[in-house]
């Protein structure tokens, strides 16, 4: 699988049946001189309560069982750095004080591109159904936001659409979502996970996820769809060069 970070478990099984329907994304769109202005947004909620969401959020230790690796000073005016990805710098940090909402801005910085990540956690109804992130009958009581704006080149937006992105974050909730449900100690794409069957199903279920939200938010179906077969192609074909 192209792109997929450095195997460090020999696991194999990642539950992630129901993980795509329990994500809700949205897109916007505005084009401009410079390239495409996108706010991606991706939104899950868990069964588990506000601050211990909170924490796999916030602490090194819990975001390298689920997210990756990250070294420096999560707090207010930090510096930081995610292991092969971005480095940044954490722009206001709000924790969840009696169970209100928590939030995170943070500046997302690969390479020459800057983009802005927020990451919200704020406390859920619980619910039951299908639907829920930890299976059928599951109780939520917190749920998490995060959203990454950026000004994206035409040229890229067009070949890859929103799914260059997205899909990362689908695969970074489905960590989050495997941990919090089995207390793994490392991310599902750090896994031989990402070498079965399963995984080429699931990130070609997200990119045409990202597909749909892109028509959506205004994008000609055609091109929508086209965008997301790249994108599932970069993902799943070794050594892609698309």
């Amino acid at each position: 699988m192209a792109g997929h970070a450095e195997q460090s478990s020999g696991e194999r099984i990642i539950e992630a049946a129901g993980q795509l329907e329990a994500v809700h994304r949205e897109l916007e769109i505005l084009e401009s001189d410079g390239g495409v202005a996108v706010t991606t947004r991706v939104r899950q909620s868990f069964a588990v309560d506000l601050e211990e969401l909170w924490q796999c959020c916030v602490r090194e230790d819990r975001l390298a069982r689920w997210f990756a690796p990250v070294t420096g000073d999560l707090r207010l005016g930090g510096r930081f750095s995610v292991q092969d990805n971005a480095t940044g710098t954490v722009e206001r940090c709000a924790p969840p004080g009696g169970g209100q909402v928590g939030e995170m801005q943070l500046s997302w910085e690969f390479g020459r591109d800057v983009s802005q990540v927020v990451v919200r956690c704020e406390a859920a109804e619980p619910y039951g159904g299908e639907s829920a992130s930890h299976g059928p009958e599951a109780e939520c009581s917190s749920r998490l936001t995060v959203e990454h704006r950026g000004l994206i080149p035409w040229d890229f937006w067009s070949t890859y659409g929103p799914g260059a992105g997205g899909v990362g974050w689908d695969l970074a909730l489905l960590g989050l979502a495997h941990h919090l449900r089995t207390g793994s100690t490392v991310p599902a794409e750090q896994t031989l996970w990402v070498t079965t069957a399963g995984a080429e199903e699931f990130i070609a279920g997200s990119s045409a996820a990202w597909g749909r939200a892109s028509e959506a938010a205004g994008t000609p179906a055609e091109a929508a769809a086209a965008a997301s077969g790249r994108t599932t192609r970069f993902y799943t074909t070794p050594d892609s060069e698309e």
